[in-house]
Parts: structure tokens; C-alpha cells; sequence
């Protein structure tokens, strides 16, 4: 059985499914959300209506994003999730990393520069390295070279580092695809958030 938005709720994408009601699993994921934010991504409800798609996002998204074996911080994460969010112009994951980004840093002005453009915000070496990689796997992946993993460790990056930069910035162009092809909104409890 499925039931559609509430009337008058705002849509949270194109598409015109009707939402499902969540499987025990899925529930799961969408609790464990609104446990962390206080509310559930826009993403991930556009998504209901195929709730294999919303498992393997949750299950990608938390290998790559949660990995306790990995080395980088919070905020290089989110940086690189940022950047890669405003190269790509999702709106619902720009508003989202960069509420991460100011809850994290407590700069909401420095994490404006790195939306609008990293290039110009004061980023330690290693930062601009991550950040600079992240921007090349977005824009072109196929041009990356030995060279560029080499800037990396000049940066000082191990490399399961680099791998976890790899597979940040890989799963946040998935991430950004599927909301911008499906015109997910964003959500505006992430825009309000840690300002």
C-alpha cells in the first residue's frame, strides 16, 4: 500500500510517485537520519519508492563517509563533499555539506568562500590538495594521472587517505546525479542549520 505526500506539503522532487510506506530496514535508515539531523534528506524520501536504491545509498554512503579506519577529519570530508556538491550545482547537497562544514568549523563565513569557491578560501596545503583532487575526479576522471596522487602525498596523504578522498568525492558525484536528475529540493532545515 502506498500513500502520497500530505496535501499541501511541498514536493520534494519531480518525480509523481506515490511514497510507500517504509519497510522495517528502510525505516531504519530514515530513523537513523533524523537521529543525526533532525530530519530526513529530501534525497532519500524522493527515493522511497525504490527501497533497494535507498539501502545500497545508506550502505555506500556510510562505507565511505563513517569508516573508522580512515584517517581523514570531519572536515576534510565535508570539504570534499562540498566542493564536489558545487561543482556539480546540487542544491539539496551544497545546503546540506556546507551546514555540515559550518557546524564543524563554526565558520560560516569561511564556509561560504569554499562554496562560492575554494580556490579563494584559505585552505591549509593539504586541504587545497583534497580539495584540488576532488574538483579533477568531478570534472574529469579520466584525465587523472600518477602525477596527481603524487601532489597528494606531497601534501602529506597516506594512502588509505587517498583512497577514502577517492571514494568521498566518487560517491558524492552519485549522490549529486541522482538528486539533480530527479530535481530533488533541498531541504531547508539544512540552510538554517549551524548559521
Amino acid at each position: 500500500m502506498t500513500d502520497a505526500l500530505p496535501a499541501g506539503a511541498p514536493a520534494v522532487s519531480w518525480l509523481d510517485l506515490p511514497t510507500p510506506r517504509p519497510s522495517d530496514a528502510v525505516q531504519a535508515v530514515l530513523d537513523r537520519t533524523k537521529e543525526k539531523l533532525g530530519y530526513v534528506r529530501n534525497g532519500q524520501t524522493a527515493l522511497l519508492a525504490r527501497p533497494e536504491l535507498v539501502l545500497a545509498q545508506d550502505a555506500l554512503s556510510r562505507a565511505v563517509n563513517a569508516n573508522p579506519a580512515s584517517t581523514l577529519s570531519p572536515k576534510e570530508r565535508e570539504l570534499i563533499a562540498l566542493v564536489v556538491s558545487s561543482e556539480n550545482r546540487c542544491e539539496p547537497c551544497v545546503l546540506g555539506h556546507a551546514s555540515a562544514l559550518r557546524g564543524i568549523t563554526g565558520d560560516a563565513f569561511w564556509v561560504e568562500r569554499v562554496q562560492v569557491n575554494y580556490r579563494h578560501a584559505p585552505l591549509s596545503v593539504r586541504e587545497r590538495a583534497l580539495a584540488d583532487y576532488a574538483l579533477a575526479i568531478t570534472r574529469a576522471p579520466g584525465a587523472i594521472e600518477p602525477a596527481d596522487l603524487e601532489r597528494l602525498r606531497a601534501a602529506g596523504l597516506g594512502e588509505a587517505e587517498i583512497l577514502d578522498a577517492a571514494a568521498i568525492a566518487a560517491y558524492f558525484n552519485f549522490s549529486n546525479r541522482i538528486n539533480s536528475a530527479i530535481g530533488v529540493a533541498p531541504n531547508h532545515e539544512a540552510y538554517a542549520a549551524h548559521r
